[in-house]
């Protein structure tokens, strides 16, 4: 009677409770997905790269205490022996911290110096041939920034169509015979670049060709108009449909004389601190968010050892 009773009740009042059902189901695999998501990043940039020489310990020290679980470590093979390069990743490693390769500059965007992006792809394979697995760089990460140049506000389509052939070459090249994963420093405003002769944004295309983007969100508040959440949203939308935690959002502690608003390093760490709470509260729900960075290391140690 009673089994009976209940299949007429939700027979009567499937149209209430069916998509409550869907609902709750949708629900559990959403929190699933996140569950199953690599964890999210906290990355670090270090441009000054004799500091692995000079202070590894001190490095590792202050990523453990601030949580940074990714270090973009710049290559000087000129400076810095390999040697050094694997006893601070291998000290990293141990720690808990990934690094990648850094290198760039605003003329890489020309095919003609495809040269200069495949000498760094073969030293960092060369490097992790001769190198223990724990001792390896992790990925190759590029900040290339072509619109430094005359030539982004007077040839726009001919350097967006080099950097694009460019992108393609590095991905091509790293990945050939090996899992190093390939990402890139991107201005916040890439989704309003459009991919020559074609309706889609720039940031798209480098989304489905890179393993993650980091974008240069550089502001010190991260709510309200032109924060950092209202400056990268669009993108992290963008990316929901395509790959998850493929969006990292940088910010930036160093002292670049581009106005108060683009910069932590007057109001200090614990603001950093703060504003990326709110930052990472807000998108820890969308699956592309893959977490922050904050550049760079030595300003941000700076700012630190001002404040004690």
């Amino acid at each position: 009677m009673i089994r009976n009773g209940l299949g007429k009740w939700f027979q009567r009042h499937k149209r209430i409770w069916l998509p409550l059902l869907l609902c709750l189901l949708s629900l559990t695999l959403t929190l699933l997905m996140i569950n199953q998501s690599p964890p999210l990043t906290r990355a670090t940039w270090i441009w000054n790269a004799k500091l692995i020489v000079s202070q590894p310990e001190e490095i590792v020290a202050f990523a453990n205490e601030h949580q940074i679980n990714r270090i973009y470590l710049q290559i000087k093979p000129i400076d810095i022996p390999p040697q050094a390069y694997r006893s601070f990743i291998g000290l990293a490693s141990r720690a808990g911290i990934g690094v990648e390769a850094l290198s760039g500059d605003p003329h890489w965007v020309f095919t003609r110096n495809q040269e200069s992006i495949a000498s760094l792809i073969a030293w960092v394979k060369a490097f992790n041939n001769q190198a223990p697995e724990n001792e390896r760089f992790q990925g190759i990460h590029v900040d290339i920034e072509p619109y430094l140049l005359p030539e982004w506000e007077q040839d726009r389509e001919n350097i967006v169509r080099q950097w694009m052939e460019n992108i393609e070459y590095l991905v091509a090249e790293t990945k050939k015979d090996t899992d190093l994963l390939v990402s890139a420093d991107l201005p916040f405003w890439i989704d309003s670049v459009q991919v020559p002769g074609d309706a889609d944004k720039l940031s798209n295309w480098m989304l489905q060709r890179l393993d993650s983007i980091t974008l240069m969100a550089y502001r010190n508040y991260a709510d309200g108009p032109n924060g950092i959440l209202s400056i990268v949203q669009r993108i992290v939308d963008d990316a929901n449909e395509q790959k998850q935690r493929s969006v990292i959002v940088g910010v930036n502690i160093l002292n670049s004389g581009e106005g108060p608003h683009v910069s932590f390093h007057e109001s200090g760490t614990e603001e950093m601190a703060n504003q990326l709470a709110v930052l990472h509260r807000a998108l820890s729900r969308h699956p592309a968010f893959g977490g922050s960075a904050v550049h760079d290391y030595e300003s941000w140690k700076q700012v630190s050892q001002r404040e004690e």
